[in-house]
């Protein structure tokens, strides 16, 4: 079988988790509007998948964050205002990418209060932009309290799935660091069985 390439790879990669994200965020979504509708909060796996993508692709992670929004909004039968406003809402997570460049991937990743200040920025700009967005249609600060509060359950879902995933090999890796060091000890274990032969 003909080894995919490193784009191949990039593409079947981003495909899973954007499908993940909308089978999961169509479930949670009719979850929230069937059986909990009296509830404050909602739990929502977008947040989720656009800080793993984002771990793993950089900027990519704009792809499961429009995808979350816009199944979020098609679920609910949503009107022109929520569209544009978690829609457009969803693009500002792509603020975080370099500040995790700077800060450092590996760093964040093996940090449990870095990563969770990681994720936190990612809600809180989410959570900005879409107020942003909503001040076309209203002007007022109380849009981005009810943004904060609502989805609250959907930022600590994230802390603990990312701390969990910590764990598992390559998940919260940037994907050509980790494909690199694969690559890296697949060749020291090449040459440690030829020298072993001779």
């Amino acid at each position: 079988m003909n080894q995919i390439t490193f784009k191949q790879y990039r593409n079947i990669d981003i495909t899973i988790f954007c499908v993940l994200t909308a089978i999961f965020e169509t479930i949670a979504t009719l979850a929230t509007n069937r059986w909990f509708v009296f509830q404050a909060m909602s739990v929502t796996i977008t947040l989720t998948m656009t800080c793993i993508v984002m771990m793993r692709w950089g900027n990519e992670c704009v792809l499961p964050s429009l995808i979350g929004a816009l199944v979020y909004c098609l679920t609910l039968n949503g009107s022109v205002k929520q569209f544009v406003t978690y829609c457009g809402g969803s693009i500002f997570c792509l603020i975080a990418v370099p500040i995790l460049k700077k800060i450092g991937k590996e760093s964040i990743r093996l940090d449990f209060v870095k990563r969770s200040a990681f994720v936190i920025l990612v809600y809180l700009l989410t959570i900005t932009g879409r107020w942003a967005f909503s001040l076309i249609f209203e002007q007022s600060f109380k849009s981005f309290l009810i943004f904060l509060t609502t989805d609250i359950l959907s930022l600590l879902f994230a802390i603990v799935v990312l701390s969990l995933l910590k764990g598992v090999e390559g998940m919260i890796e940037d994907q050509k660091h980790y494909l690199l060091r694969l690559d890296k000890e697949r060749q020291k274990e090449q040459s440690a069985n030829l020298n072993d032969n001779f």
